[in-house]
């Protein structure tokens, strides 16, 4: 098989499905050349507890996708969540006075600064992302780059996470056989995906729910003002519909996604649904409305957390766009009518970027991770090509003097 020096690959490592989407650019745009899913385990509210099946889920998917395509994938840039915080933190630098101003060193010296903020035990810097900055006091500078001055601030964005479940994510996808490029917070790839260049700017927040984790990211003014996870996921609607239904968590996942409904009263009171019982296979009849209403008190305890986070970073009823619900639990039928309700905001399904030749079977939320993935993966191979264009040209440089 041809190696991927000229593809592109996002990994999504969910809770219950490993995503894989590879795509190449071509004239500036990126085509989807292939994708694989594989069902997923060995993982506990978002983190790895058992690496094996996790290896396992990756190889699937990867072999699936590389099936589709005869390539074969060798790097990736890796979703993570579930563990994620954020906080602002501030770094100056003094400017040595040049005809021609700040320049990109002085920027990335000042943004370097602002992320030598102390971390807490067990926590690791994931990204730093530029809020703003400011010369000689003046405040509200999105680009600093050849302007005059002797103080260069920098307001970023700090990212972090558990540095053992960061490791353990590496370490799996390194036993998959695929080296990570770089690892970044998935809403943060979702909103990539599946925002719409305005929402940023008059504020928005990404939900990405998946089964393990919601994790959530909120952006104002085009800033990225708050990135948090809350331990809340699918797997808490799958168990406490298991309790209270009596059945087992596979057939509660299953009944969840038949007839399940997060506003109970759109359900009929005289409807029913057949529910096995755990540990043998007897059928017994069980009030729909009686599902329905333990989605919808699970629903309403995730979105007060959401709310309380918004109420955190300062941003309630500020965000003009609303909610925009990424992920497989994201989709739930009524999910976004709660969401409205306790949020009191305008809420919508995400769905991923067109990308040109993209699959109808990715069209859906719980792929907008993985494409967004796949977007950060090109920006990444940018960002990375600039620079060596910019060495290059200063050795030119050193070489004529």
């Amino acid at each position: 098989m041809p190696k991927t020096t000229n593809f592109l690959a996002g990994l999504d490592l969910g809770t219950s499905e490993t995503r894989c989407v590879v795509g190449v650019e071509e004239q500036g745009r990126i085509r989807c050349l292939t994708y694989g899913a594989a069902r997923s385990g060995g993982w506990k509210k978002g983190v790895i507890v058992d690496q094996d099946p996790v290896v396992q889920s990756i190889e699937q998917a990867v072999a699936e996708a590389e099936a589709n395509s005869g390539i074969s994938i060798d790097s990736a840039v890796v979703g993570v969540g579930a563990t994620v915080d954020s906080a602002a933190s501030r770094g100056a630098v003094n400017l040595v006075p040049r005809a021609h101003g700040i320049e990109r060193a002085d920027v990335n010296e000042a943004v370097k600064a602002a992320t030598r903020a102390q971390l807490g035990e067990d926590r690791m810097l994931l990204q730093a992302v530029p809020l703003e900055f400011i010369v000689d006091g003046q405040e509200g500078i999105r680009n600093p780059l050849g302007m005059s001055g002797r103080r260069l601030e920098a307001q970023v964005q700090l990212l972090t996470t558990s540095t053992q479940a960061h490791v353990n994510v590496t370490t799996v996808v390194n036993r998959a056989g695929i080296v990570v490029e770089e690892t970044i917070f998935e809403p943060f790839a979702g909103a990539l995906a599946g925002l719409h260049e305005q929402e940023r700017q008059i504020g928005v927040m990404v939900c990405d729910v998946g089964a393990g984790s919601t994790d959530l990211v909120v952006y104002l003014e085009d800033q990225l003002r708050a990135a948090v996870s809350i331990p809340i996921g699918g797997e808490r609607f799958v168990r406490d519909v298991s309790f209270g239904l009596k059945t087992s968590e596979s057939d509660a996942a299953r009944i969840i996604e038949q007839y399940g409904c997060a506003v109970a009263s759109m359900t009929a009171d005289n409807s029913v649904i057949e529910v096995p019982s755990a540990g043998e296979r007897t059928w017994r009849e069980a009030p729909r409305r009686a599902l329905n209403d333990i989605l919808e008190s699970r629903a309403e305890e995730l979105f007060t957390y959401v709310n309380k986070e918004l109420e955190r970073a300062r941003v309630g009823g500020q965000l003009i766009a609303g909610l925009v619900l990424i992920g497989g639990v994201g989709k739930m039928t009524g999910l976004a009518d709660v969401a409205e309700q306790v949020l009191h905001t305008s809420v919508r399904i995400g769905l991923p970027a067109p990308l040109y030749e993209l699959p109808d079977a990715l069209d859906q939320p719980e792929w907008t991770a993985a494409i967004g993935l796949l977007l950060y993966a090109q920006r990444l191979r940018l960002h990375r090509q600039a620079e060596r264009e910019s060495m290059s040209a200063w050795l030119r440089n050193i070489f004529r003097s």
